[in-house]
């Protein structure tokens, strides 16, 4: 497996399993509440401890992975990992604004700031998510 091919996965692994779990306990408050407004406080908590949990997962794995890969993970991108690359970044793209596309509808039912900004957070997640499963599917299919 290339050493790319590791990043991407590492970056998919660490966003889904950071950001799923925040969104999960959020959904949870949502559905007990059916408000964010009495949880600003404990979401803006959850948000830095999210940051700063896949900043530390992600550190930790690309090092680890770039130790084990040695002189791969110093070599420059070739034209197909470039094209990998810019395939996964347009299909990210795409759907980054489609989920952003979907928040204007919030603002349209009157939510509140807080769910607008959660909305606005789990657009650039699924963006991500898309970007590193593209790279990972370009990967596995040679372009």
């Amino acid at each position: 497996m290339p050493f790319r091919e590791k990043s991407a996965w590492i970056s998919l692994l660490a966003t889904t399993g950071v950001w799923g779990t925040y969104f999960w306990i959020i959904s949870q408050g949502l559905l007990e509440r059916g408000s964010l407004a009495g949880l600003p406080a404990n979401t803006v908590g959850l948000f830095i401890g999210g940051v700063v949990a896949i900043v530390i997962i992600q550190i930790i794995l690309a090092i680890a992975v770039a130790v084990v890969s040695g002189r791969q993970a110093d070599t420059p991108m070739d034209e197909r990992e470039r094209l990998i690359d810019l395939k996964a970044a347009r299909a990210g793209f795409y759907a980054l604004n489609g989920a952003a596309f979907c928040v204007s509808g919030l603002w349209l039912a009157g939510a509140s700031p807080l769910v607008m900004a959660n909305g606005i957070l789990l657009a650039m997640v699924v963006g991500e998510v898309v970007h590193s499963g593209g790279k990972i599917v370009g990967y596995r299919r040679g372009a």
